[in-house]
């Protein structure tokens, strides 16, 4: 079993979280690649101003004393080391951290500032190169001045880019990780009010009465208004099965009545008539008499059943009142003095105790149950009637020390027409089956439990 509502949530929520992410490398990656080219054009622009400035505006003589006395240019370290950090116009944030060289063709420096000291950056290659500094690592642009036989250097430090890449990878990622959990939240709210309408359809199914099969008729969303006329149809033809099944059970049982009664009637005169016969015929006549009668009996007992089935089936309302429990057990085993003789008895009923339920069927119950327990228990054992108060419900148990029934048998003890043993046992299988909708009727329990070494407890919560 699995949650379709929590299985929908939580591929949503990690396509969200794969498309953000996905998202947001893909933006680093391009920043990253962005903010390369654009320090590195920042260097050539450097390069190419210090050349149409700087350069362009020395005279031969003045490039010639430069040779011979390099102008410094100094920086003051302003402790401004990061984008985050404030600056004013005159110190600058991180400006101890670029870097710019004029170098001779024969690699002599003639102007430099002191970020990066009196080292020679470049290679005299012209294009873009790295070098490591004091410990730091330097990107470098060389350009040679064709017109003026000078090198034009410019440095960046890598942190400064560094730097800048971090604060934009981390805005890329903030953002995301404050959107996405309110989107989760938002998204696990919606996934409980799309699915409101199943959760309140499945709790209705969950409380619906076995017994009720009208047709629902909720407001649904469209795909679920298919399956609600779907179940709908399946209620009807499971309803007009029922009806049918009912309406043939009381039919047959009424149909084989009055030929049952013939036949017994007829068995009961050639009875009468044996009777009046030579003893030789009587004893070879009157066993298949006592055979028909038998036959008859449990046809007639079948009979019986399915009349009462079909009358428990039309039950719409009980007649439900406070009933003495002592009373009815009495009635109940008057009514089974020709069956209870032959046991030993312990009955447990406090003094006084009364069960709300409806007295005929109640009987009707604890005689089935009780009738069951001689039936199948030997002759002299101890049968057990007791009952205590649970509350507002009231629990009466039935222990016999018969063969008992098996959890398989137990499973199925309910089901109509099962019987525990199809060769040697009597009746129909109905009995059991009409004890569980009487007690569901009341809105009660019937139990069947294993008791050791053998026998079986039933169990009946009211």
């Amino acid at each position: 079993m699995f949650s379709l509502r929590l299985l929908f949530s939580v591929l949503m929520l990690l396509g969200i979280v794969l498309t953000v992410s996905f998202s947001s490398v893909l933006s680093s990656r391009d920043a990253m690649h962005e903010v390369e080219e654009l320090f590195d054009a920042q260097m050539v622009q450097t390069a190419k101003m210090l050349e149409q400035f700087y350069v362009n505006q020395l005279t031969e003589k003045q490039l010639t004393q430069l040779v011979t006395r390099p102008i410094l240019f100094h920086v003051d370290d302003s402790n401004i080391e990061t984008f985050a950090e404030k600056a004013n116009p005159i110190s600058l944030s991180y400006e101890h951290k670029l870097s710019f060289q004029l170098l001779s063709t024969t690699g002599q420096l003639l102007a430099y500032s002191d970020s990066s000291g009196e080292q020679t950056l470049t290679q005299f290659t012209q294009g873009y190169d790295t070098r490591n500094i004091n410990g730091n690592l330097w990107h470098v642009y060389s350009y040679f001045s064709a017109a003026h036989q000078v090198w034009i250097v410019t440095a960046q430090r890598h942190d400064v880019r560094q730097e800048l890449v971090s604060l934009i990878v981390s805005n890329t990622w903030r953002t995301p990780l404050i959107i996405t959990p309110i989107m989760m939240f938002f998204m696990l709210l919606l996934t409980y009010f799309l699915f409101k309408p199943l959760k309140l359809l499945e709790r209705h199914l969950d409380k619906r009465p076995a017994q009720d099969l009208t047709p629902m008729n909720f407001t649904l969303p469209t795909e679920l208004a298919s399956m609600q006329k779907a179940l709908n149809s399946y209620l009807l033809r499971i309803a007009d099965t029922i009806v049918r099944e009912r309406r043939f059970s009381a039919d047959a049982a009424h149909e084989l009545k009055t030929p049952l009664a013939i036949i017994k009637l007829h068995s009961d005169g050639l009875n009468d008539v044996l009777s009046a016969q030579h003893q030789d015929v009587q004893q070879m006549t009157l066993p298949y008499i006592d055979a028909i009668g038998e036959g008859v009996n449990r046809i007639n007992h079948t009979v019986e059943q399915l009349l009462l089935l079909s009358r428990v089936d039309a039950i719409e309302a009980l007649n439900r009142s406070d009933c003495n429990l002592q009373n009815s057990i009495d009635n109940v085993v008057n009514q089974l003095l020709h069956v209870i003789v032959d046991y030993e008895w312990h009955i447990d009923i406090p003094a006084g105790m009364t069960i709300n339920a409806d007295p005929f069927y109640l009987e009707l119950v604890l005689k089935n149950i009780i009738e069951n327990a001689c039936k199948y228990s030997p002759v002299e054992s101890l049968i057990t009637i007791r009952a205590t108060a649970r509350g507002a419900q009231t629990l009466i148990e039935v222990i016999d020390q018969g063969r008992g029934m098996s959890k398989d048998e137990i499973s199925l003890a309910k089901n109509r027409f099962y019987r525990v043993d199809e060769n040697t046992s009597q009746g129909a299988g109905l009995g059991l089956s009409i004890c569980q909708h009487i007690i569901s009727l009341h809105h009660g329990e019937l139990h069947f439990t294993q008791v050791e070494p053998h026998g079986l407890k039933v169990s009946i919560i009211v």
